[in-house]
């Protein structure tokens, strides 16, 4: 009788958790942790987020070139590649710049510290900075950086040191490449050590762009949230970004302001979240 009481408790609460959008479901291919503010945490210990909070009560999606950001920022490590400065920094004996492209860098397109480690661009960073640079939809938004990193020169040579192709041609021949640091010039460049809010204030002031027409993409959580009180839309990649919260955090821009996609829309640990944004060839292929 107290088994079959208990069992009535579970499949009322789960039912609960499923009526508001939210799973106890564990993706299998997600990582046993996250990462919050420099510290690692328990995937059991984050916060579960209501899906239903994106807007949309039948669960479709609006046509992502609907409105466009005004601003785009992106954060730099863990962001848009991997390891951080700081390990390289305090866990790497300091080896870090001058940067070298590895034997390979045509193929494989990896950077190299002072002492061989490699330094890549993470998940469909290459194909998002293409988008950006060379797709003419993108000519009247600004693309900036917002980056409390350790090493600010090494993540100003990183941007100058990755190239990427602009194009290619049907006989197999190379096209032209680009240095990343070309998608930033006409954006705000914040790379310093205060918090966030004080990048993204002078980022509103610089370019007089309202927090609400501005999209910024942050692996930390804390970051993420901070950033989003402003009115900011914010597209969580703990994983870098991705082809999937690319595309999610535009179909949710400009209705999610003040949201962070991943996390209060599209929660990356509901169901809806790990079928949005682990599956499919894109997140396979991603770069670690």
């Amino acid at each position: 009788m107290i088994a079959l009481t208990k069992l009535l408790c579970w499949l009322t609460v789960f039912s609960i958790c499923w009526e508001r959008g939210t799973c106890f479901l564990a993706n299998p291919h997600r990582k046993s942790s996250h990462r919050t503010n420099g510290n690692w945490v328990p995937r059991a210990s984050l916060v579960l987020w209501s899906s239903s909070q994106s807007g949309t009560d039948d669960g479709s999606t609006k046509d992502p070139t609907t409105r466009l950001p005004s601003v785009i920022i992106f954060d730099l490590d863990g962001c848009l590649w991997r390891p951080e400065m700081y390990e390289l920094l305090y866990f790497s004996g300091g080896a870090g710049a001058p940067f070298t492209k590895s034997p390979d860098y045509d193929t494989d397109g990896t950077l190299l510290t002072t002492k061989g480690e490699p330094v890549r661009l993470l998940g469909q960073v290459r194909q998002v900075m293409q988008e950006l640079y060379s797709n003419p939809k993108w000519k009247n938004t600004q693309v900036g950086i917002s980056s409390r990193t350790d090493q600010p020169d090494w993540a100003r040579e990183l941007l100058q040191k990755f190239t990427i192709e602009t194009t290619t041609t049907t006989n197999n021949d190379k096209g032209s490449y680009f240095a990343m640091e070309q998608v930033f010039q006409k954006g705000p460049i914040e790379i310093q050590s205060d918090s966030k809010v004080r990048h993204f204030e002078r980022i509103a002031a610089q370019t007089g762009v309202p927090m609400s027409d501005i999209l910024f993409f942050d692996n930390e959580r804390g970051n993420c949230r901070e950033v989003a009180k402003l009115g900011v839309v914010v597209g969580y990649a703990p994983d870098g970004v991705t082809q999937q919260i690319w595309d999610a955090s535009l179909q949710a821009f400009p209705d999610a302001s003040g949201k962070v996609v991943g996390i209060d829309i599209y929660s990356y640990d509901s169901l809806e979240g790990a079928n949005l944004f682990y599956d499919g060839e894109d997140y396979k292929k991603t770069e670690w």
